[in-house]
């Protein structure tokens, strides 16, 4: 279906450009070895990117999604919880086996229903003030 796109285990180093995809709601980077994350313009309808099991390092370039609703990152290389500003929509976040240390950006994502930071290497649990929803 045009509003789904599986691109699960195909080797990939980048995301690749995505042209013509207006209606593309689902997007499934699962099993790559994508070290970056990018190209996500042109995707209005996106609501769920799915990029578990890369080897990204940080959250960067969400500014062309705001519609995201679910954003899948466990088994990465992500260190820091940032940039997720502009994602006010969000709903599931999931950020288990990472190396984060610490729970920080996230008091301005208001309808966050899921949070999963599960495997990482946390300290403390401060950072949560302001989601309402979890």
């Amino acid at each position: 279906s045009p509003e789904r796109l599986n691109l699960d285990a195909r080797g990939l180093t980048v995301c690749p450009v995505l042209g013509g995809e207006e209606r593309l709601r689902l997007l499934n980077y699962q099993n790559n070895k994508i070290s970056c994350m990018s190209n996500l313009h042109g995707l209005p309808s996106l609501i769920f990117l799915d990029l578990y099991n890369n080897n990204i390092q940080q959250i960067t370039s969400l500014e062309p999604v705001p519609s995201l609703r679910v954003l899948m990152l466990g088994k990465n290389r992500i260190q820091q919880i940032s940039r997720l500003e502009v994602l006010s929509r969000l709903d599931v976040l999931d950020l288990h086996s990472n190396q984060i240390r610490s729970v920080e950006g996230l008091s301005h994502l208001s309808e966050l229903r899921v949070l999963n930071i599960s495997g990482n290497q946390l300290h403390a649990l401060d950072g949560l003030q302001g989601l309402r929803s979890l």
